[in-house]
């Protein structure tokens, strides 16, 4: 009996040794976020996958502006033999860009063996966001220190650029009369637009009407949520006056406002009684345009509206526009080149959607200094040497021209440049030098300038009574000319359709054609249409002229803007 208790005390202790051994001793480790055993770790092995690293912004140009929400996403995967524990991502802003939002700490848990899950990191722009680029290094951090490697990924970001919201433009129009009346409704179109360079957003408009006004269209507070660049909203009011409203005149207040309460002008249009009105609505929808110059909107001009679209691209076309018209700050408001950067905007459009010119392709510059123009000449001739034969080029300007009175040298004339010292004006002949010089294989020059001294408004010499004829230039390379008039004439506006007379008739044949047309057939319809024109509208003589070099003048009549 005794031996039989030993025994089985025996295989008890055994049997409780044998379960010691394999139990778990609890300890707390460094990080204290591991539980230790006897057997051997099983680490975890953390990977940010390569190629899976991007942004993600609010308006989606891949820039990082100031007052915008952006999310950095990235896949973690874990292909070890163990979890990853009480992971942190680690984001650091390598290149110090002021007004970068984002947490330099966020805790995501663990990481399972085998789990493969996206991560956004928040990262915004404050009001003072500095431009620049800002360089993110991020990785993540792991409790028992099997981190995964770190990663970058660099981000332009986009210093405040403000909004501007105004009434750019309004038509008064009735049904039911030829004339405003009282009693009668009558409708006021208010074109609305974001003229800045910034969007803007929450925009408000209110109408206060004065006793006696009515609006029937019950739409006196409108919200607009957003208006990018460029973009326009109409709106359609329908007014009445009853019997008691006696003034002759009707004030149609618009109080604008928008989301950061400073960007936005208010707008009072005055209309009369008895004022003539007119029977057609006008249906416009609103446009974006990218990070450019913005093209006031406009009720009237027809080659603004329509522009035709062809679903090809032409890789080897490069583009320079030039649209000069405020010379205030070397000259005089006076002499100013009315609806310059009209000009230049519209053709931009045309360029880019009807003649199938490529966005990175597009050299553009409103007001534009002397540095500022030889640097884009310079740059743009660069790009064709490179391209060799097999580039194409359309330089379009408009903007004073000015003649050496001495010389006769005909200049283009950059808006800090004033006509009475030229040293720093940009000479024709050098243009056409470096750019009939590339080899490129076919040059397109449009010039809505004149180089007689005189101008759409009259401003330079020919303000002062003076006209001088310039000597003729030459032109190297497979180059073709279009200037907007010839010899001693000025080159004149059309005011009722706010373009240069030249580039109205330009951007009709493209609009009319779809761009198919030969040079050939663009020279006839506008030496036809501009000489014939100024004469009616202006009363002045205005007569375009081609000038073509020797080396392409048995072919030039036959080439194809598309």
């Amino acid at each position: 009996m005794k031996r039989t208790i030993l025994t089985l005390l025996f295989f008890t202790l055994l049997f409780s040794s044998s379960l010691l051994a394999q139990s778990v001793v609890s300890g707390v480790s460094k990080s204290g976020y591991i539980n230790i055993t006897k057997d051997p770790p099983k680490p975890p092995y953390l990977e940010i996958v390569p190629g899976l690293v991007s942004l993600v912004d609010e308006n989606g140009n891949n820039k990082i502006d100031a007052n915008e929400k952006s999310l950095i996403y990235f896949q973690l995967k874990n292909s070890g033999i163990g979890p990853g524990l009480n992971l942190n991502v680690i984001v650091t802003e390598e290149n110090n860009i002021g007004g970068v939002v984002y947490n330099k700490r966020t805790n995501i848990g663990e990481e399972k063996v085998g789990e493969e899950r996206q991560i956004q990191i928040p990262v915004s722009g404050s009001m003072d966001i500095a431009a620049g680029k800002a360089l993110f290094k991020i990785y993540v951090s792991e409790a028992n220190g099997f981190d995964s490697d770190p990663v970058e990924i660099e981000v332009e970001t986009r210093a405040f650029q403000a909004p501007l919201v105004k009434v750019v433009d309004y038509k008064v129009t009735s049904s039911s009369s030829s004339t405003l009346q009282r009693r009668r409704p009558f409708d006021v179109q208010v074109l609305i637009q974001n003229v800045g360079k910034g969007t803007a957003n929450d925009i408000s408009v209110n109408v206060p009407l004065p006793d006696g006004i009515f609006c029937l269209s019950d739409n006196e507070n409108i919200l607009i949520s957003k208006l990018n660049p460029g973009e326009e909203q109409l709106i359609n009011y329908t007014l009445v006056t009853n019997s008691k409203y006696q003034s002759s005149t009707i004030p149609v207040r618009l109080n604008l406002n928008e989301k950061l309460g400073k960007y936005a002008e208010n707008k009072t249009i005055t209309l009369t009684i008895n004022q003539g009105v007119s029977s057609e609505k006008l249906i416009v929808k609103g446009k974006q345009e990218q990070d450019v110059a913005i093209t006031v909107g406009s009720l009237s001009s027809v080659v603004d509206k329509n522009i035709p679209v062809i679903n090809r691209k032409n890789p080897n076309l490069i583009v320079l526009i030039i649209g000069n018209e405020d010379y205030s700050n070397t000259l005089n408001s006076e002499i100013n080149v009315s609806f310059a950067k009209n000009d230049a905007e519209v053709f931009r459009q045309y360029a880019l959607k009807t003649l199938g010119a490529e966005e990175k392709n597009m050299h553009f510059l409103l007001d534009a200094t002397a540095g500022q123009m030889r640097r884009e000449i310079d740059l743009v001739s660069e790009i064709l040497k490179h391209m060799g034969s097999r580039g194409e080029l359309i330089f379009y300007y408009a903007g004073h021209g000015f003649p050496d009175e001495v010389t006769k040298t005909p200049y283009l004339i950059p808006v800090d440049v004033d006509a009475t010292n030229l040293t720093s004006a940009i000479k024709l002949q050098e243009v056409y030098k470096k750019f009939g010089s590339t080899n490129a294989k076919r040059i397109t020059v449009f010039l809505d300038a004149c180089f007689s001294g005189g101008g759409r408004n009259q401003g330079l010499l020919a303000a002062r009574g003076v006209s001088i004829k310039p000597k003729k230039e030459n032109i190297i390379g497979n180059m073709v000319v279009f200037s907007a008039s010839s010899g001693a004439q000025p080159s004149l506006s059309y005011t009722s359709q706010q373009h240069g007379m030249f580039t109205y008739f330009l951007l009709d044949k493209l609009q009319q054609t779809k761009g198919e047309v030969t040079y050939s057939e663009l020279a006839d319809y506008l030496n036809q249409q501009v000489g014939l024109e100024s004469l009616r509208i202006n009363g002045k003589p205005q007569d375009p002229e081609v000038n073509v070099s020797y080396k392409v003048v048995d072919e030039w009549k036959n080439w194809r803007l598309n």
